[in-house]
C-alpha cells in the first residue's frame, strides 16, 4: 500500500478521535438490555414504539371467569400509541435490590403489611410484618412484596438521584402494552389452564396445598411455588420481559378510574380520579386464572402494603 495513503488514513483517523469529543453512549434501539450502575440499579429492557388495543375484548372476562368484583373495569378498548422510547424493569424489583435502597437511605422498616392466615384463609393487616418478613420465605432475588405505592415512589426517587436518569413506576398503559408485548391473546403465554403452569407463578395445586381454604385454586397444574418465586424462573414474553403476570401484582402510577372512558391514548398516566387508591397490573401468586390476564386491572390504597403486592420500574429516553 502506498505509504502517503497509510498516513493519510491515519492522520483522519486521529483526527476523528481528537476532534469528535466525549464517546457518545449506544443509541437506545428495540430489545437492548441495560443497567445503569451495578450496584441496586434493576435490568431494563427498551421496548418498541407502537400502538396496540387496550383493555379486554368482548366476552373475555367471561371466558376467562374474570372474578365478578374486577369485571366491567377494563373497558371499553381503546387504542393507545406509544410513540416515545421507553424502557421496562426486565424483573420485578428484587428483595436484594429494595434492601441496597433502605440502606442507602436510613428507610426505617413499615410496622404492618396484609399477610395470609392459613388457618382461616383470610387476610390480616399483621403487626411486624414488612417487606423482609412477609409472612412467608424469600431469596433475595425473590421480588420485594409488601411495599406500598409511596414505599415505591421513594424508590424510584432514589434510584433517579442514583443514576442521575429519571425513573419512575410504568403508567397502565405502558404496563399493558408491555405485558401484551404484541399479543392479543388473554395472556401472552397459555391460555389453556393445564398449560399456565409453565408460564406463570399463580394459585396452583403446589398453592393450593399450603392454603387449603382456598376453593378457586387452578387444580390442573403445578408450577413448583407456593408463594413467590425467584425473578426469571418463568420464561419471558415476547418482549423479554419475566412475570408480567402473575407473582406479584405490580403498582402503575395513575389514579383509579372504574372503567376506561376518558383515559389518555398516548400512553401516559391518568392522574385524576381517586388519587388516594392506584392502579395495580398482573395478578400474583395467590391468584385465580382469571385475575392473571392481561387486561384485569385493580386498585390498592396507595399506603396499602400487601404480602402479594410489588413492582417494577420504567425509564423514558
Amino acid at each position: 500500500m502506498n505509504p502517503k495513503r497509510i498516513y493519510s488514513a491515519l492522520a483522519v483517523s486521529f483526527f476523528a478521535l481528537f476532534s469528535s469529543g466525549p464517546v457518545a453512549a449506544q443509541a437506545p434501539v428495540p430489545g437492548m438490555q441495560f443497567r445503569d450502575c451495578s450496584n441496586g440499579c434493576p435490568e431494563m429492557v427498551m421496548l418498541p414504539q407502537g400502538s396496540f388495543l387496550m383493555g379486554a375484548p368482548p366476552g373475555e372476562e367471561e371466558r376467562e371467569s374474570v372474578p365478578a368484583s374486577f369485571r366491567g373495569h377494563s373497558v371499553p378498548q381503546h387504542l393507545v400509541k406509544i410513540r416515545y422510547k421507553l424502557a421496562i424493569g426486565k424483573f420485578a424489583v428484587t428483595r436484594d435490590q429494595y434492601a441496597q435502597f433502605v440502606t442507602e437511605t436510613n428507610r426505617p422498616d413499615p410496622d404492618s403489611c396484609y399477610t395470609p392466615d392459613v388457618a382461616t384463609g383470610m387476610e390480616n393487616d399483621k403487626h411486624g410484618a414488612n417487606w423482609h418478613s412477609p409472612g412467608f420465605s424469600q431469596t433475595g432475588r425473590d421480588p420485594v412484596v409488601c411495599v406500598s405505592w409511596d414505599d415505591a415512589q421513594a424508590y424510584v426517587a432514589w434510584l433517579s438521584a442514583k443514576t442521575g436518569h429519571v425513573y419512575r413506576l410504568p403508567t397502565e398503559a405502558e404496563w399493558e402494552y408491555a405485558a401484551r408485548a404484541g399479543t392479543t391473546t388473554a395472556r401472552y403465554g397459555s391460555d389453556r389452564p393445564a398449560e399456565l403452569c409453565r408460564y406463570i407463578n399463580h394459585g396452583d395445586l403446589n398453592y393450593s396445598e399450603r392454603h387449603p381454604r382456598d376453593p378457586d385454586a387452578n387444580r390442573e397444574c403445578r408450577d413448583g411455588y407456593a408463594f413467590t418465586s425467584p425473578v426469571g424462573s418463568f420464561p419471558p414474553n415476547q418482549f423479554g420481559l419475566y412475570d408480567m403476570l402473575g407473582n406479584v401484582w405490580q403498582w402503575n402510577e395513575d389514579c383509579w378510574n372504574a372503567t376506561y372512558n376518558g383515559a389518555p391514548s398516548d400512553g401516559s398516566s391518568w392522574q385524576s380520579g381517586d388519587c388516594g387508591r392506584r392502579i395495580v397490573r398482573g395478578g400474583a401468586y395467590s391468584n385465580v386464572p382469571g385475575l392473571v390476564l392481561s387486561a384485569v386491572r385493580s386498585r390498592h390504597k396507595s399506603s396499602g402494603r400487601d404480602h402479594s403486592g410489588g413492582f417494577r420500574v420504567a425509564r423514558t429516553f
